[in-house]
C-alpha cells in the first residue's frame, strides 16, 4: 500500500496488535530540507536553536531510537540533528530499528534493551507515555522541566502535555498535536446553494445532523451513492471529544477510573443510534458496504466526492491529497457542552529507564519539541504542541497546494483550536481501552446490544484491565 493511503489511526491499531512501533506520524510529506532554511512565509529566517553548550555535555554522545519507517519522515528528523550538535557539542547517534534499512520490531527492541540494561538515551513513544510509565519503562522529567530554558510545563498546550503524564509525573514531551476538525467539500455545499464560509458551518450537533440529511442519496441496491456525514463510522481517536460534547469523559486520570457507562456517554451513543436510524435506515452494514466513510484519505467517500462532511486531523490538509476545494471548521457544540471541543493526535519523545545520559537526552527532546520542530513542520502539516512555535512558519506543501494566504489561515485555525482540546491519550491502557470502546460502539450501532448494555460491558472490561495493569 502507498503510505499516503494508510491513515494514522490504522497505524496505531496495527502497532497495538503487533506490538510494533510502526510509523505513526503523517505519512507522506514532501522531501525535507537538508538544513533549516528561511520561513515558508518569506519573512526573516527562523533557525532551530538548542540549549547552550556546557562543559559537562560537550563531547557526550546520546543514542536516539526511532520507530519511523518512511524516508520522508526520517529525513526531517535527521535534518534536525546538525544544529543541535553544533550548538551543544552533544553528538546524536540516530538509530532506526522500526524501519529500513535496519528493520525490526521497534517496541520489542526498545523494551528488550531497557530490560537488559542497555537503554538508548531517547526514544519515540509509539503510544502515550502513560502506557510506558505504567510499565516502569521510562523516567520522569519534571525536575528537568522546572530548570529548562524553554521546555517548562507552561510552554506546551495543556492537553498535549497532560498526555505525557501519569500518576502526577511527566514522562515525555509532545512535539506535535494535530488537532481534529470537520472537513467540508465546498463544491457539494455550493451546488445546493449552502454557504461554504467557516462561520456558517453547523453550530450544534442538531445542525450537523440536519445538514448531513440534505446530501443522503440512496442507490438502487439499498446502499448509498452519496451521504452527508457519518462521524460514527471509525474515528475512535475522537471518542473523548464526542464524550465531552455531551458533558462526559471516558477516563479520569485524577482518580484513575473509567466512566464509559456514564449517563452522558449513553446520551452520546443514543444520539448516534438516532442519526443512523433517521438517515441510513438503522443499517450500519448497508452504509459500510456502500463505501469507506471514515476520514479524508484517497479511496474514502470524502476524497472521492461522495461525502459532504468528514472528520480528520490537521495533517490531512496536505497528507490526504484532497483533489478538490475544501474548508475546515470547528466541531459543532454538543448537547452537553457550552463550547466546541477538539481532540489531537500527538507525537511524543521520552527518556527510557536506564538512559546513560539523561541530562543531555532531556536537552535533545527539549530541542526536538520546540525550536527543532520547525524543520519537521515545514515538511509535515502536523500542529506543533509548543505554544510559542513561530506564527509565520508554514508547511511548504500546504503553500504549494492552497497558497500562502489560505495556508496561513489553516495554520492559525488549527493552532488556535488546540487550546480547546480535551484531555486524552492519558490512560495506562490507552490502546486496549480504545479497541474495547470501538467494539462496543460497533455492537451498539449494529443493534447487537443496547446502548446501556454495550457501554456497561466495555466499562467492566476496561476497569478489570486497568486494575490488572496497575497491580502488575
Amino acid at each position: 500500500m502507498k503510505t499516503n493511503q494508510i491513515n494514522r489511526r490504522q497505524l496505531l491499531k496495527w502497532a497495538g496488535i503487533a506490538g510494533s512501533g510502526a510509523l505513526l506520524a503523517a505519512c507522506t510529506p514532501p522531501a525535507a530540507p537538508t538544513a533549516p532554511s528561511t520561513t515558508s512565509s518569506g519573512n526573516k529566517p527562523v533557525e532551530p536553536t538548542a540549549a547552550p553548550q556546557t562543559a559537562s555535555s560537550s563531547g557526550v554522545e546520546i543514542e536516539w531510537l526511532n520507530a519511523w519507517s518512511s524516508k520522508n519522515t526520517v529525513e526531517p528528523l535527521k535534518a534536525m540533528i546538525p544544529v543541535f550538535e553544533k550548538e551543544t557539542g552533544i553528538k546524536v547517534n540516530f538509530k532506526n530499528p522500526g524501519g529500513a534499512p535496519e528493520g525490526g520490531n521497534y517496541r520489542e527492541i526498545l523494551l528488550s534493551r531497557i530490560a537488559g540494561g542497555d537503554a538508548p538515551d531517547v526514544g519515540y513513544a509509539d503510544t502515550t507515555p502513560a502506557e510506558w510509565a505504567a510499565q516502569g519503562a521510562v523516567i520522569p522529567i519534571d525536575d528537568q522541566m522546572k530548570a529548562a530554558k524553554i521546555a517548562k510545563p507552561e510552554a506546551y498546550y495543556p492537553a498535549a502535555l497532560k498526555s505525557c503524564q501519569w500518576s502526577g509525573k511527566t514522562y515525555g514531551l509532545p512535539s506535535s498535536a494535530g488537532a481534529g476538525s470537520m472537513f467540508i467539500n465546498t463544491k457539494l455545499l455550493a451546488d445546493k446553494k449552502i454557504s461554504t464560509k467557516r462561520e456558517d458551518m453547523p453550530k450544534t450537533w442538531d445542525d450537523w445532523k440536519a445538514l448531513s440529511a440534505q446530501f443522503v442519496e440512496k442507490d438502487d441496491k439499498g446502499g448509498y451513492k452519496q451521504i452527508g456525514s457519518a462521524p460514527f463510522v471509525g474515528n475512535s481517536w475522537l471518542y473523548p471529544v464526542w464524550s465531552a460534547s455531551f458533558g462526559g469523559k471516558i477516563y479520569d486520570p485524577a482518580s484513575n477510573t473509567y466512566t464509559i457507562d456514564s449517563k452522558e456517554n449513553q446520551n452520546w451513543l443514543g444520539y448516534w443510534v438516532t442519526w443512523l436510524d433517521e438517515q441510513y435506515g438503522g443499517n450500519l452494514e448497508a452504509l459500510r458496504t456502500s463505501g469507506n466513510w471514515e476520514g479524508t484519505y484517497p479511496n474514502s467517500g470524502f476524497n472521492l466526492g461522495r461525502s459532504a462532511i468528514s472528520v480528520e486531523g490537521s495533517w490531512a490538509t496536505t497528507d490526504a491529497d484532497i483533489p478538490f476545494g475544501f474548508e475546515v471548521a470547528r466541531f459543532p457544540v454538543g448537547p452537553g457542552a457550552t463550547k466546541s471541543y477538539t481532540g489531537f493526535w500527538p507525537n511524543w519523545f521520552m527518556l527510557p529507564k536506564g538512559a546513560k545520559h539523561p541530562a543531555e537526552a532531556f536537552k535533545f527532546i527539549e530541542y526536538l519539541t520546540t525550536t527543532g520542530w520547525v524543520t519537521w513542520y515545514k515538511a509535515i502539516m502536523d500542529t506543533p504542541a509548543w505554544k510559542d512555535f513561530p506564527k509565520d512558519v508554514l508547511t511548504e506543501k500546504l503553500i504549494k497546494n492552497v497558497g500562502k494566504e489560505k495556508g496561513l489561515d489553516y495554520h492559525t485555525f488549527f493552532g488556535d483550536y488546540l487550546s480547546d482540546a480535551v484531555d486524552m491519550w492519558n490512560s495506562p491502557i490507552e490502546q486496549f481501552a480504545r479497541d474495547t470502546m470501538g467494539s462496543a460502539v460497533e455492537e451498539i450501532l449494529s443493534k447487537k446490544k443496547t446502548v446501556q448494555d454495550g457501554l456497561a460491558a466495555a466499562q467492566k472490561t476496561c476497569t478489570e484491565k486497568l486494575a490488572q495493569t496497575v497491580k502488575s
